[in-house]
C-alpha cells in the first residue's frame, strides 16, 4: 500500500485539529513514552492515521489517509478492525503500565469503580507476544477482538476502540485508571467489585455525551496549560 498525504481527500479542519489533540492528551496522560499509534475512520473506506513519529511531534499537515481496504504499511491491525467493525470509528493503541501488567495475568477484568465498568466483559487478550508484523497476525487480532472495547496484547500493550476518536481516547485513559484503581484496592484489602448488572447500568451514565464531552475538555485544557500544544 501506498499511503496518500491528506491533500489528497477533503479532510475536516476540526477533525484533524482533534486528531493531534488526542495524541498531545495521549501523551500528556503518561499512556505511552514516544510510542503509540491513533488512527479515525473518516467514512466507509477511508482512514487517517498519524506518521511514525512521536505523538509529540504530530501535526496536521504530516496525517496520513488511505482506502480501508488497502491496509497500512505501518499501522496493520487498524484497517483490519474498521473492516471486521464497522461501528468502530477510532482506534488507540498505547502501552499503559497497568494495564500492560494486566495483559500478563492469567484472570478476568472486574472492575472497583464506575470508569471500570465499560470493560465489565468487555476485555479480550492477544496472547502471542510481539508486534503487529503482519496483515495475517492483523486479521487474527481483529477476530479476537469481537465486539469487545479492547483487546489486551500479552506483554506489549493495548488497543482500544470508540465510536469515534473522543471516545476511543477516553476509554483508553479509563482503563489504565481502573486497572491501576483495582492494583490499589487489592492492596488496601479485599475489593468489593462490581458485578456484571451493576456494570451495565453505569456504562450509559459513563459513555454519554455530555459525561464524555466534559471529560474531553478537561483532558484537553491540562494538555495545554502544560505545554503539549
Amino acid at each position: 500500500m501506498t499511503d496518500k498525504t491528506q491533500a489528497d481527500y477533503d479532510i475536516p479542519s476540526d477533525l484533524k485539529r482533534n486528531f493531534v489533540i488526542a495524541c498531545r492528551i495521549l501523551a500528556c496522560e503518561g499512556v505511552s513514552e514516544a510510542a503509540f499509534n491513533v488512527s479515525c475512520r473518516i467514512n466507509d473506506d477511508v482512514w487517517m492515521t498519524m506518521p511514525v513519529t512521536s505523538p509529540t511531534l504530530v501535526e496536521e499537515d504530516e496525517l496520513v489517509i488511505g482506502k480501508i481496504a488497502d491496509g497500512s504499511a505501518n499501522w496493520k491491525a487498524h484497517p483490519a478492525i474498521y473492516e471486521a467493525r464497522p461501528d468502530v470509528g477510532a482506534i488507540v493503541h498505547c502501552h499503559p503500565i497497568h494495564v500492560v501488567a494486566l495483559s500478563t495475568l492469567e484472570q478476568s477484568f472486574s472492575p472497583v469503580h464506575h470508569y471500570g465498568a465499560p470493560f465489565h466483559g468487555k476485555i479480550s487478550t492477544f496472547k502471542s507476544p510481539g508486534q503487529t508484523k503482519s496483515e495475517l497476525r492483523a486479521g487474527e487480532i481483529a477476530r479476537q477482538l469481537g465486539q469487545n472495547r479492547c483487546i489486551l496484547q500479552r506483554g506489549h500493550g493495548v488497543i482500544v476502540v470508540g465510536k469515534d476518536l473522543q471516545e476511543a481516547v477516553l476509554l483508553t485513559l479509563f482503563l489504565e485508571e481502573s486497572v491501576k484503581m483495582n492494583l490499589i484496592a487489592s492492596q488496601l484489602g479485599k475489593p468489593q467489585y462490581l458485578t456484571i448488572e451493576q456494570s451495565e447500568k453505569i456504562v450509559p451514565q459513563i459513555l454519554k455525551q455530555r459525561s464524555l464531552d466534559k471529560a474531553w475538555n478537561h483532558y484537553r485544557n491540562k494538555a495545554q496549560i502544560l505545554g503539549y500544544f
